[in-house]
């Protein structure tokens, strides 16, 4: 029996096929634009099990779901307010480049780095086009 034991590697999907999924928002997800037009998004925080028993045994926490606050800058909120559940990344990247007068491929990277760091947050998932 080993110590270390080698994890399974993540499922990797072609570039031409990640292009093509739709990203939706998740339900929990609020956005509110501030007057100087910035979005920020608050979603409820994960908690591991063993740390709520430990904040809660010190008197950190109440039991309530953490809040937790992201600010997007304008360009991330751009993309954010075109996840609508109907839009693929490869039209959103597109969108992206026309608005910011960008190479498509510019486009893509920037918009896919965007929502995979998002999508870790848990902000949203990817489904197939319909």
């Amino acid at each position: 029996m080993s110590w270390f034991k080698k994890r399974a590697p993540h499922p990797v999907i072609p570039r031409a096929q990640a292009l093509n999924m739709v990203p939706v928002r998740s339900t929990e997800v609020r956005a509110e634009t501030t007057a100087e037009g910035v979005v920020r998004l608050s979603y409820p925080l994960a908690v591991k099990p063993w740390f709520g028993r430990l904040a809660d045994r010190v008197g950190l926490w109440d039991g309530r779901p953490m809040i937790k606050r992201l600010e997007l800058d304008e360009m991330g909120g751009f993309v954010w307010e075109r996840i609508d559940g109907e839009r693929s990344v490869r039209r959103i990247a597109e969108e992206f480049a026309a608005h910011y007068g960008l190479q498509a491929r510019e486009a893509e990277l920037g918009v896919t780095a965007f929502i995979k760091d998002i999508g870790q947050r848990g902000l949203l998932g990817l489904r197939e086009p319909v």
